[in-house]
């Protein structure tokens, strides 16, 4: 990978104060920046050719700089963007020839260019992304998108703590879109006015994330799922068909909690329907906790100003060490195949890298530690190819495939036909246990593939 290697000119903002709070903002170190209300055309103008620009993803993309940033692409050209967008529609997926795209994870959009070379891929958890900033992808600028400021200059990344803050504190130039429609949410999702250099004032809606199809088989993984969640869970669901049917399944249970990486409007409903109270939760106790907030304007306008909704940073959501504080951690993620040993593939398909490494391994080493704690890793049992349908459990894993989860690390993998639990068991007695929850198509092949396991 050409990444550019660390400058003076990006090795972030020496002196600068870190930003830090606490629940409902209390703050103890602000910036010392004087910023400058300006219109996009001017912040972006403060990017030099062969910049690095970290951009903002997910539902937090700040659009309006992203726009402008695409139409000073002749001036910029030869500028690295790094990224991490998730949802597709990118405005610059094809304009390799002017940009160097570098991305942490790979949307529809970004599939051709990292499968010809033309765009790069940046293998990272959510964790460890912070650190890059200022080591081996020092940033020059960016480009972040929060609320506007409250009465006392801070500004709330909304929808989208992850690690845009601490993107936007390495930084040489800190450019932010200010939204009045970006909620503004409590938690550790501040930022000071004085630790910013442009701001962008603009009135738009937030980027939505769209609802995922659900059909039967994603249903009948869900309700496999479900028998092994218990009144008084901690819970971490993701969002997907899957996670949304898991969710839409839970009416019936009492008192649960969630500590996720991103919650999706489904949350709304278990919140106000009174199923996540939160209240037996070890730590962060009556308070639903997540890193992002994936979908509408729904979801938006209930996590605003919500004293039981808190927005961290990925570095607190995804932190093992935060997880195992939890009794009974029920983390439930997805992944698109399963060798007969238990290794899990969630990111490649044909070798291709289709997704991002993402968190999963934090969940399920946290869920490990977690008194009671159990993660289960859910996917349909065979999936649709061009021409003919493939099973996603495999005798072994292909020469160019990644190994995301390694096979030590794997509790319980969960289809529409049962759960197979890996956790403490042989060789055998694994290959044995996910024959029995493969598609009936292909059973007599991994039959024949056990036995040579055998």
């Amino acid at each position: 990978m050409n990444i550019r290697p660390p400058s003076s000119a990006g090795t972030g903002r020496k002196g600068r104060k870190r930003c830090t709070s606490t629940v409902f903002g209390g703050i103890r170190k602000v910036g010392d920046k004087p910023h400058r209300k300006v219109g996009a055309a001017e912040a972006i103008g403060a990017i030099k050719p062969g910049d690095m620009v970290f951009i903002e993803g997910t539902c937090g993309e700040p659009r309006t700089l992203v726009d402008a940033l695409v139409e000073d692409k002749e001036r910029l050209k030869g500028t690295h963007l790094l990224d991490s967008r998730v949802i597709p529609g990118s405005p610059y997926a094809a304009l390799t020839d002017f940009f160097h795209i570098i991305t942490m994870h790979v949307n529809p959009d970004l599939r051709k260019g990292v499968e010809d070379g033309t765009i790069d891929f940046l293998p990272v958890s959510l964790t460890q992304t912070p650190s890059l900033f200022t080591t081996t992808v020092p940033l020059d600028i960016a480009l972040v998108h929060i609320s506007p400021p409250d009465e006392k200059g801070y500004c709330s990344f909304g929808a989208v703590p992850g690690f845009n803050r601490d993107a936007a504190l390495a930084a040489r130039t800190a450019i932010a879109q200010v939204n009045d429609q970006m909620p503004y949410t409590y938690g550790d999702s501040l930022i000071h006015v004085s630790d910013l250099d442009y701001l962008v004032e603009v009135s738009r809606p937030v980027q939505t994330w769209p609802d995922p199809k659900i059909g039967p088989e994603e249903e009948a993984v869900a309700a496999v799922v479900s028998e092994r969640i218990a009144d008084g869970d901690t819970l971490c669901i993701g969002v997907g068909a899957i996670p949304e049917a898991l969710v839409r399944m839970l009416t019936d249970r009492r008192h649960l909690g969630i500590h996720t990486g991103m919650i999706s409007n489904s949350t709304v409903d278990l919140m106000e329907s009174g199923v996540v109270t939160n209240e037996r939760k070890a730590i962060d106790r009556g308070k639903t906790v997540s890193g992002a907030a994936a979908g509408t304007e729904k979801l938006f306008r209930f996590i605003h100003k919500n004293p039981q909704v808190e927005m961290h940073p990925y570095t607190y959501t995804h932190d093992a060490n935060v997880i195992r504080q939890f009794d009974n951690f029920i983390t439930i993620v997805s992944a698109i195949e399963v060798d007969l040993s238990g290794q899990v593939n969630a990111e490649t398909i044909r070798g291709i890298q289709i997704s991002a490494v993402g968190g999963q391994a934090e969940w399920l080493r946290g869920a490990a530690a977690a008194p009671g704690g159990r993660s289960i890793i859910a996917f349909t049992s065979a999936i649709q190819g061009k021409t003919s349908r493939h099973s996603r459990i495999i005798p072994r894993l292909q020469e160019g495939t990644i190994t995301s989860v390694p096979r030590y690390d794997v509790d319980c993998i969960a289809t529409e036909y049962g759960i197979a639990e890996l956790k403490g068991k042989t060789l055998a007695q694994r290959a044995k246990a996910l024959t029995a929850i493969a598609h009936p198509d292909f059973r007599e092949d991994l039959e024949r593939a056990r036995r040579g396991v055998e």
